[in-house]
This record gives structure tokens, sequence and C-alpha cells, in this order.
């Protein structure tokens, strides 16, 4: 019997699906060629356009970078014209086509850092790396011939954002209106939080809320508070530009005042933003921990057995604990206990014989009763009955 191998083909994949270029004279740019199947890919690069060169222009590997340069001059483009070709990619794993766009700018703006600007595309990228050069440049008067010359729609709106003293916020309204990015928004990594303290603990609490921004856009946010608690005083009111790091990232610092909470519990909403939702809204629950706890350690027993009262004592004081059951059965080593900050109250079930052959004839499965507990410490007292559940399980 022979063996049969199936072997997996090459599979070609490219990073872009175009090309689109808009220059005064020449434009440099790169794609990823990459292999999703199997085996070694091999292939060349072929252009129909005389002014597009890639390097290489053939290769032999699993994934490789291709530069490519366009020259307008060779490519016989004139001021305001431009062309469609397309670019080939053949390949032992298939071929792929990239249409071509190119288009020579009327006009176009070279900047202090060797950075050539003829189009919206160019000027967002440049914004991105100078930040500070491009606020100068977008309120320059060789920016707005730039617009005329490219026949920018909005020019209007543009004339208004250029009059705002806020070039941040001008600069990413411009962005926003033009496509190139959409509107920054705002997440909070911790969407829940919860701060506990034990009885007549007063001490101030601290917390901090980290937002992340979803890119380097313009922020200028409320920080708003659903309840206008008082026990929550969150440091700032706004959340601005200079408040993100490079990481985007930013801290809104918050305290809490628990001699102005009434209760045991509070709780409060604060949302970084005009908009409430799930991403910028955070929950700050305040919790004041019983006095005492008190738990048995199962949730049932049978007829001959022995369990144990667990008690936590939470105000940091020495508590008397007082143990009562009506039932004869339930039987405690001592009336009452001095437990310190957490302890266990040990007790036997023990039926007597009457009880045993009462509950045989009955057929009572089980029976409940309740333990009474008095937790007495300075200044307070507390009730509780624990239910207790006894059978033949």
């Amino acid at each position: 019997m022979t063996d049969r191998f199936d072997y997996v083909l090459p599979s070609i994949t490219t990073s872009i699906s175009s090309l689109a270029i808009e220059t005064k004279d020449k434009h440099e740019g790169s794609f990823d060629i990459k292999n999703t199947g199997g085996g070694t890919l091999t292939g060349r690069v072929l252009s129909r356009s005389a002014g597009l060169v890639f390097t290489p222009d053939s290769w032999e590997g699993n994934r490789q970078t291709i530069n490519y340069t366009f020259n307008a001059a060779a490519a016989g483009l004139s001021t305001g014209q431009s062309m469609e070709s397309v670019v080939y990619i053949l390949s032992n794993g298939g071929e792929a086509q990239l249409p071509l766009s190119a288009k020579l700018a009327k006009m176009s703006i070279t900047t202090n850092e060797g950075v050539t600007i003829a189009n919206l595309q160019d000027f967002y990228d440049y914004a991105q790396v100078h930040p500070a050069q491009a606020r100068r440049l977008f309120v320059d008067s060789e920016f707005y011939m730039l617009l005329l010359a490219i026949g920018y729609q909005y020019m209007e709106v543009y004339e208004s954002l250029h009059k705002d003293s806020n070039r941040e916020r001008a600069m990413d309204n411009f962005f926003i209106l033009s496509g190139l990015k959409g509107k920054t928004k705002l997440s909070i990594a911790k969407t829940a939080m919860a701060f506990t303290q034990k009885p007549g603990n007063t001490e101030m609490l601290y917390g901090s809320i980290a937002i992340k921004k979803s890119d380097g856009g313009y922020v200028d946010a409320p920080i708003i508070t659903a309840g206008d608690s008082k026990w929550l005083n969150c440091y700032a009111s706004r959340l601005v530009q200079s408040d993100f790091d490079e990481q985007l990232t930013a801290m809104v610092n918050f305290s809490i005042d628990p001699l102005k909470i009434s209760g045991v519990y509070a709780r409060e909403i604060v949302t970084i933003g005009a908009e409430h939702t799930e991403e910028n809204t955070v929950e700050i629950v305040y919790r004041r921990t019983q006095p005492v706890a008190l738990a048995l350690n199962r949730a049932s027993y049978r007829y001959e057995d022995k369990g144990v009262i667990q008690v936590t004592n939470n105000t940091g004081k020495d508590m008397k604990i007082e143990v009562f059951c009506p039932e004869s059965y339930v039987r405690f080593s001592a009336r009452s206990y001095v437990v310190g900050a957490y302890g266990e109250i040990p007790f036997d079930i023990k039926l007597s014989a009457f009880l045993s052959a009462q509950m045989l004839f009955r057929k009572m499965p089980y029976m409940k009763t309740d333990i009474e507990i008095k937790a007495a410490a300075p200044g307070q007292v507390r009730k509780k009955l624990i239910p207790l559940i006894i059978g033949e399980w």
C-alpha cells in the first residue's frame, strides 16, 4: 500500500488592496507580501506605469516588504493631471492586482523636517509625528492655499476652525470632518471599584480611575457624579488633553470621606464625558463591615454530629458572645464566650432515645430549630437567630 501525502500549496496575501498616490513630484511607500499557505512563496511585481519602480521587483520567501517610488515626471503627468493603472503581483501562490491611482498635486508644502505635504492624508500623518509643528502649519496661509489647490470642500468650516484659539480642538474637528479619523473615545479599565472599612474606622480612603483614549485626538470631558454625593470628591471636574501621557492614559484621582456616610453602604456612578456608556462609566461602592459576622460551618447536620459557630469580630475589641438553644439535643460546653478578632464556638447534637424513637415513629426526615446569639461589645449589643437543620441525609 502506498502512503498518500497532501502538500499545502503557497497562497499570496498583500497588506494593501490598492495604491493611491498624490504628490507634487516624487512619492515613496511600501507594502508587505505574505505566504498564508505552505511551501515557499516566490514571485515578481510588474507595473504598467513608467514612473513606478519597485525594490525588490522579485523575491523568494514567505514574508517580503516591497518598497516603491513614484516619479510624476517619469510617468508623464503634468500639474493637476491624474492617471490610473494596475500593479500585478505574479507568484507560485496566485496572482494579486493592486489598482493604482496617481495625481500630480498643484502644490505641496515642504516642512522644516523635510516632510512633503501634498494632501490631507500627508498632513494627518505629519500631525501624528509633529503635533506642535502641525498646529502652527494649520493656521498658516500656505496651508490655506494647499486646501484651495486640492479643492477642499469644507473651506467655510475650516475658516471657522482657523479662528478657534484652541488649536488641538480645532485640528481634531478638522480631521473628523475630513474623514481622516473618528471621534476620540474614552474607556475605563476598571468599571467597578469597592472600598470596605471596619466599624469605627473613619480614615479617608483614596483611589484612582484609569482612563484610556482611543487615539491621539482632542479630549475635553466633564467628570460627572450621578448622585452628586458629598462623600466622594473627585480632584478635577474635567479631563483635558494635557492630562494624558504618551500611552494615551490619564488618572482621575478621588477620595472618600466616611464621616459623610450615615449608613453602612453607599454607591455612586462616575461618568467621564458627556455621554453615559458602559465604556466610560465606573461604579464606586463603599461598605462598612458588620460589627460581628456569625455563621455555621455547615448548612445542615446529622442526628449524631458536631458543629461550630464561626464568629468574626470586626469591632477591634473583645466581644462577649452568649449562646442558647431551646432544644435539649443541641448542647454547648458553656453559655458565654469571649472572642477577639475570630473565634469558633463548638456544639454537639445528640438526640435522646425517646426523641429518636419519636422521630422514627412520625417518619420525620428532618427537624428545625434556632440558636439564639447575643453579642455584646462596649457600647453595643446585637442579637441574632441562626437557623439549624438536623436530619438523616
